[in-house]
């Protein structure tokens, strides 16, 4: 069943490329021919400031949803290296050489 699927799949695509000719021609557009329609909201030949997007919604909510994704992030942050370094402090392999070492002194 999966082998017959697969090659209705082939035969479509096949169908498909031999329907494209081999070589297309381009086409280019020349720039004076282009479309007298401007790409700006305002019209002009020139961004303006009509062109910016216009901020809707409760601009606190959002706010409150990214101040809560920080700080929760902060707090990992904080834990992670806190526990690192209880963990790096506490290992016996680690020797932090807070004594004098005895060193065999001649006399």
């Amino acid at each position: 069943m999966l082998m017959t699927m697969l090659s209705r799949q082939w035969l479509n695509m096949a169908k498909i490329l031999r329907s494209v000719p081999a070589r297309t021609p381009l086409r280019y557009r020349s720039l004076r021919n282009a479309s007298t329609k401007s790409p700006f909201v305002d019209g002009g030949e020139r961004p303006t400031m009509n062109d910016l997007p216009i901020p809707d919604g409760d601009w606190a909510e959002n706010y409150a949803r990214k101040n809560m994704k920080n700080t929760f992030v902060l707090l990992t942050g904080i834990v992670m290296f806190t526990t690192s370094l209880y963990m790096h402090i506490t290992d016996e392999n680690v020797d932090w050489y807070f004594k004098v070492p005895e060193y065999d002194r001649c006399r």
